[in-house]
């Protein structure tokens, strides 16, 4: 009776001893998945990162490689006008303390003040200019052939140094904002088998903040322009 008894309760212990075994087993499984889901959510918003740097990195090689198409354009109106007007340059130094004295700015920085008013002024010139068509042309003609480019290579270095991937990466000029598709890599965590071999490059997309005067260029207006950021 005692023999009986007492190999009973060696089957029992080593029934629970397993039990436990593979209850951890399925707890450990269910850990690495949820270790894999937050790492999916992370590396999504490492993916927003990259894309939302890439597009405000190419949108400021927008707007700092206006200066050289405006000159171009002003040099233009000499002698067409019987007394030269006021460059674009100082209207939009006059806009900028328009703006730095208007209330509804006064969350803006120095630099989005600065490209604000040089939106609103691009934007005007090109609606009312005396050189309104001319303007159209040096603008776009520089933007599409020069400052695009470069605006192209700057989102690519800054998908890098994000640690984003150039692979099916694009840069697309809509609605008068540069907007950048790029993703980084996810690499899953596997346990006994399970979620093995699991890697994904994970897709976000950005915009840079919105340009008015984009949309009033013939180049542009109503059209989607895109470039590829593959190598």
């Amino acid at each position: 009776m005692r023999a009986s008894v007492k190999a009973y309760l060696q089957e029992e212990r080593g029934n629970a001893a397993l039990f436990m075994i593979g209850l951890l087993s399925i707890m450990m499984v269910l850990f690495v998945f949820v270790f894999n889901l937050s790492k999916i959510f992370a590396v999504k918003e490492e993916a927003n990162t990259t894309a939302q740097q890439a597009s405000l990195a190419a949108t400021s090689v927008l707007y700092d490689q206006l200066d050289e198409a405006i000159e171009e354009y002003e040099k233009g109106l000499i002698g067409t006008v019987d007394s030269y007007p006021e460059s674009i340059g100082q209207k939009i130094e006059k806009k900028e303390s328009q703006l730095r004295s208007d209330p509804g700015y006064n969350d803006y920085s120095e630099n989005e003040i600065k490209l604000e008013a040089m939106d609103i002024v691009l934007t005007e010139e090109l609606r009312h200019g005396i050189g309104k068509e001319d303007l159209d042309y040096q603008l776009g003609q520089d933007i599409y052939n020069g400052i695009l480019p470069e605006m192209v290579s700057q989102a690519k270095s800054t998908i890098l140094e994000n640690g984003g991937n150039l692979t099916d990466a694009t840069l697309t000029i809509k609605n008068g904002q540069v907007f950048v598709h790029a993703s980084n890599t996810m690499d899953g965590t596997a346990f006994k088998g399970f979620f093995q071999g699991i890697k994904e490059d994970l897709f976000q997309t950005s915009a840079g903040p919105r340009a008015d005067f984009i949309e009033e260029l013939s180049n542009f207006h109503n059209q989607e322009v895109e470039r590829s950021l593959d190598y």
